[in-house]
């Protein structure tokens, strides 16, 4: 069994490598999930030509500094908690599931269910963060003199939180900390990032034992696989994401801004299915794979360094 030095520095590689990407393509995060919320009820649509439109119109909008910053606290908190769970600890958790073996030994199936296994255990961990990320993203614009929301999905009303700590408070006051911080959407967060971490680690997993021959160890094998995992992650994961984000939108039982979805995440597949049919699941897809595309990328090579660097074994 790992020390538990050993264990916190897994845990640290995938913490430190998930937040730098976050803090890196925030900006990408904002457009994907404004687009999976637009057209549930209580959310203006305001974003009517893709992906490439919404980032040009929210960045000429409400200028680069601020498209940066809608939901950022949450994002960066949340890829913490949640990536050093699910990416830090995923060699521990394949080691116990598939005892004694290298990673060529490891069946592709064993490698999903660890991928599963850290990816729901990270997202249940971080689900506070993320609903205060979905609120303040959807929630964010420029404030005119007149003390109104002057750009966003809720232009002409006024703000709800100054940041992401009164989000969070007001959520805890109205809704309870355990249904409105805790619990909110958590099936549906854990249903998408057991689904992204299985897919995205069991395809980087794989692929690296089958392109090393050819490739031998280091970097460009680390970025190959990632190509590969971040697509296969993607798609994968997409339809959760799309419930998780749209159930987290959601205040009480359904006012306020998000509306839908009362039935939980099971409710709002039905609600996606009726109004929007299979389209619906993949509403954001394009931002989606830019964001997570580039950012395994990144990440996955990057977690790599810095596991080697902390001296702990690579994923």
């Amino acid at each position: 069994m790992a020390s538990a030095s050993s264990l916190g520095r897994e845990y640290l590689s995938g913490s430190l490598a998930s937040c730098t990407t976050a803090a890196l393509f925030s900006p990408l995060e904002c457009v994907k999930t404004r687009l999976q919320l637009q057209d549930m009820p209580g959310w203006r649509r305001i974003y009517t030509r893709g992906f490439l439109h919404a980032l040009q119109q929210i960045y000429r909008q409400d200028g680069l500094l601020l498209l940066w910053s809608h939901g950022f606290a949450g994002l960066v908190a949340r890829d913490f908690f949640y990536s050093g769970m699910r990416t830090g600890m995923y060699p521990t958790v394949r080691g116990l599931i598939a005892p004694g073996r290298a990673p060529g030994d490891i069946s592709l199936a064993e490698k999903i269910l660890a991928g599963a296994v850290t990816g729901g255990l990270g997202a249940g961990l971080a689900n506070p963060f993320d609903v205060v990320r979905v609120r303040m993203t959807a929630e964010g614009g420029v404030v005119g003199a007149d003390g109104l929301l002057a750009t966003g999905m809720r232009a002409g009303e006024p703000p709800r939180w100054g940041s992401s700590l009164a989000c969070a408070a007001d959520a805890a006051r109205q809704e309870g900390v355990v249904q409105g911080l805790m619990v909110r959407g958590t099936s549906a967060s854990i249903s998408r990032a057991a689904l992204l971490t299985a897919a995205q680690l069991s395809s980087y997993d794989h692929a690296k034992v089958h392109l090393r021959p050819a490739l031998g160890d280091g970097t460009l094998l680390h970025v190959a696989a990632a190509v590969i995992s971040g697509f296969v992650a993607t798609a994968a994961c997409n339809p959760a994401d799309v419930v998780k984000s749209r159930v987290m939108s959601a205040r009480g039982g359904g006012g306020g801004g998000g509306g839908g979805g009362g039935g939980g995440a099971a409710g709002m597949v039905v609600e996606v299915w009726r109004r929007e049919g299979v389209r619906g699941f993949y509403r954001g897809f394009l931002p989606a794979y830019a964001r997570i595309g580039p950012t395994i990328f990144i990440q996955m090579p990057l977690a790599e360094v810095l596991r080697s660097a902390l001296g702990v074994q690579a994923l």
